[in-house]
């Protein structure tokens, strides 16, 4: 009888591990598919127009984007200021952008208009989400729903 209950524990500890690992493997899945359209939303609709002047495939001492995608560090400047005039044209550093944005974007570029947020002193960044942009984003959004609800079931297993 002994024999029977040791088996029980092993096996509800081994199920407990596996639902733990499983669980850290998807946390940052869930948690980018949820941030990602979250952004895309703040940007595009609380965010002001800047005028990409640099950009970077480093997010500090590390290689985060490609050709085809990634986190890049643009710098930007206001996209209404004109270089001769009286009104200097203000630059911001250290804006991070999360590619690729659809439908055919893969990358930021020099003189690309993207929509910086908060307006002051900007932190992200991304080109205005429009059409189909819209429904992938809303599509993301519900794939990291249904993620951490895999999340909660992996924790409850056992």
């Amino acid at each position: 009888m002994a024999n029977l209950n040791w088996k029980s524990v092993v096996s509800t500890l081994v199920k407990k591990v596996i639902g733990i690992l499983v669980a850290l493997v998807l946390l940052p899945i869930a948690l980018f598919f949820l941030a990602y359209p979250i952004v895309s939303f703040i940007t595009t609709q609380g965010g002001e127009d800047a005028k990409v002047s640099l950009v970077s495939d480093h997010a500090g001492k590390f290689k985060t984007g490609c050709r085809v995608g990634g986190l890049f560090t643009v710098a930007t400047e206001k996209s209404g200021a004109k270089k001769g005039s009286a009104e200097k044209a203000s630059a911001n550093a250290n804006i991070y952008c999360l590619y690729p944005i659809w439908p055919d974007q893969l990358q930021p570029s020099k003189g690309d208009v993207l929509r910086v947020w908060p307006a002051k002193k900007p932190l992200l960044g991304e080109p205005a989400t429009e059409g189909w942009g819209w429904f992938i984003a809303g599509t993301v959004f519900v794939l990291g729903l249904v993620t951490l609800e895999f999340i909660f079931l992996a924790l409850t297993t056992g």
